[in-house]
């Protein structure tokens, strides 16, 4: 009632005695909440109490400024309880109202800045949102208007009722009096707010595909329909029922750190509490969509204690256990699982980070592309069923993009030796890699990490060591010439057709988590320096260049010719390796002067002095430019 600021609310249900409504409504003495706080102070140990007493009736009173109950029991005669909030009431014996029948009814007298509450579309909310599933029809008096002719409207205003009325009119009658004017009058009808059920209380088997379709759509208004459904109940010490939808696309905003926690709404006796409680899913599940349905929780706990609730860490553990069932139910069909991991392959990657109790559950879900699976990606249980006899690990290799890692030096001798290396171009694999160590017993190698040991027999073990003597020396003159830039230098089992490459230690970032890191705005700058990975340069002993430089340095150690060739492989290792070059410039600058060289240009000095540690000059004899070509 717009006009009178009254909301009323009247329902057919047992109603209340006049004892009744001074024990219930007119003391806190006798309240709920007054006998909680007593049990508080004994020592009763079971919070579970709260949200057993009332249902919040006061709080009526911050939209309200007077609040009257009629109410009729079948025990008593029809009542009237009134109060204005102002620490008194008033109960009477309803005379002149209208007879209730049975039930109660509560009329708000609303105050001035709560109007908001008497508007038709915010009591439509409200109810779709907190009582959309309640069992009991829930309706609510809307008024329409109807276009009707002046005669019937001139017969409304003769009507001794206070309700206006439209009578029907026949087809044929209204064809004949077309040529009337129209009116427009109020007609008031009750509209059912609650139409939709709680599918989660039917037996599964019993839902077809397009109910479950059209309850995903009214729960989350996406206009696709679900990929997969997995509806379930748990009962014994806990009783809670459970409908989880995933979708077939991604939200563009899964992991933005302001959106809700998650999308899973709670229900407890079908009655909406919450739809953001962190501790009801874990946040990689947060593209998940459906409802909760507790018999178990309080109806009115606050959510502060709900927070805390140990109900909560049950419900969680059983939703994650179901939510892994239905992605294997997903991984059975191809296509539809194709579809699933394009769209959430970084929560899977997350959830291995992550969640340590499902890790290896998780890790059965993963899916790369692979030396040797060219366009279709492999799960790691396939890749083991192609592992070679006697090859311990499972081999992977990180980068920016899949063409990268495609083209990476690492590659060399693994492909040689035809040893299958997984290809991971997500920055989520680096995460999810730093976690997962094993799967089913073989171990991950990263094979731009240093300590990877190719030798199968004693030839080739005997060979390597052969070749690491001849070289001792070349090390020793370019890591002399490097400084720090690289904290050793050692001959490499990985490579056959580059001359050299930069492998990370064991322990510590990676060249793809360097850059990762490096490009997080709001990063903590000061964890790169213990986190920022010690460089190891690896040769490759039978290459051309490297043989040459090894002939050029036995010859003599101090020329400067191989400072320059030496700086010139760093760099460009740090380029083929995934690094980042710190100064450009200065490679650029040994580039130019390298097409110089092989285009017969002589050298001019136009640039400024620099330190000859930092940019070596190059010998300007033709003896020593000859050879220089020749090693080109």
């Amino acid at each position: 009632d717009v006009a009178n600021k009254k909301l009323v609310i009247r329902d057919t249900g047992i109603g209340m005695t006049k004892t009744d409504l001074i024990n219930n409504l007119g003391t806190i003495a006798r309240s709920g909440t007054k006998n909680f706080m007593q049990a508080i102070k004994e020592g009763v140990e079971d919070i579970s109490m709260i949200g057993q007493f009332g249902v919040g009736f006061y709080s009526a009173y911050l939209v309200a400024d007077k609040v009257t109950v009629v109410t009729k029991s079948n025990d008593d005669e029809q009542y009237i309880w009134e109060s204005e909030a102002g620490g008194h009431f008033t109960v009477q014996r309803d005379i002149n109202g209208q007879p209730l029948g049975r039930g109660t009814q509560i009329i708000l007298y609303m105050k001035e800045e709560q109007t908001d509450y008497l508007k038709e579309r915010t009591i439509k909310d409200l109810v779709k949102k907190h009582s959309q599933f309640i069992q009991y029809p829930i309706s609510l008096e809307i008024t329409k208007e109807e276009e009707v002719d002046d005669d019937s409207a001139t017969d409304k205003k003769s009507d001794t009722s206070d309700a206006p009325k439209v009578e029907e009119v026949d087809e044929d009658e209204e064809k004949k009096k077309t040529d009337k004017k129209k009116k427009k009058v109020e007609k008031k009808e009750w509209e059912q707010l609650n139409k939709t059920k709680p599918l989660w209380l039917r037996n599964p088997k019993e839902i077809t595909k397009d109910e479950y379709g059209a309850f995903y759509k009214s729960l989350t208004n996406d206009w696709e329909d679900h990929l997969a459904v997995k509806h379930f109940s748990v009962e014994g010490q806990l009783e809670f029922r459970a409908v989880l939808f995933v979708p077939k696309r991604a939200p563009f905003d899964m992991f933005e750190s302001r959106k809700k926690p998650n999308n899973i709404k709670l229900y407890v006796r079908r009655v909406f509490i919450m739809d953001n409680c962190e501790d009801l899913i874990p946040e990689w599940l947060s593209f998940l969509k459906g409802i909760v349905d507790s018999e178990d929780l309080p109806l009115n706990i606050s959510r502060e204690t709900l927070q805390q609730n140990k109900i909560l860490k049950v419900i969680n553990k059983n939703i994650v256990k179901k939510a892994i069932e239905l992605f294997q139910e997903i991984s059975e069909n191809k296509e539809d699982f194709n579809k699933f991991y394009e769209a959430f392959s970084k929560n899977i990657k997350y959830g291995i980070h992550d969640d340590s109790t499902n890790r290896d559950k998780l890790a059965e879900f993963l899916r790369f592309h692979s030396t040797k699976s060219a366009t279709e990606m492999t799960s790691l249980k396939d890749y083991i069923t192609r592992m070679k006899e006697g090859q311990e690990f499972i081999y992977f290799v990180c980068g920016e993009t899949k063409k990268a890692v495609e083209e990476s030096p690492f590659l060399e001798s693994l492909k040689k030796k035809g040893l299958e290396v997984l290809l991971m171009s997500d920055p989520m694999d680096e995460y999810a890699m730093q976690q997962l160590k094993e799967f089913e017993g073989k171990k991950f190698k990263n094979i731009t990490k240093e300590g990877l040991d190719l030798a199968t027999d004693e030839e080739e073990k005997k060979k390597q060591e052969e070749l690491t003597k001849a070289n001792e020396q070349l090390c020793t003159v370019i890591k002399d010439t490097l400084g720090e830039k690289v904290e050793k230098v050692a001959t490499s089992q990985r490579l056959s057709s580059s001359p050299c490459v930069i492998v990370t230690g064991e322990f510590g970032w990676t060249a793809n988590m360097e850059r990762i890191m490096k490009a997080q705005a709001l990063r903590n700058s000061g964890m790169g320096s213990y986190m920022t990975s010690k460089k190891t340069l690896e040769i490759n002993p039978t290459h051309p260049i490297v043989t040459e430089l090894r002939k050029k340095v036995e010859k003599d150690k101090s020329d400067k010719t191989v400072k320059d060739l030496v700086w010139l492989l760093y760099e460009t290792a740090l380029l083929t390796s995934g690094f980042n070059l710190d100064e450009p410039n200065t490679f650029a600058s040994r580039i130019h002067r390298m097409i110089k060289l092989g285009l017969a240009i002589d050298e001019t000095e136009t640039e400024a002095d620099k330190p000859e540690d930092d940019i070596p000059a190059l010998e300007e004899e033709g003896g020593d430019a000859n050879e220089m070509e020749k090693v080109d």
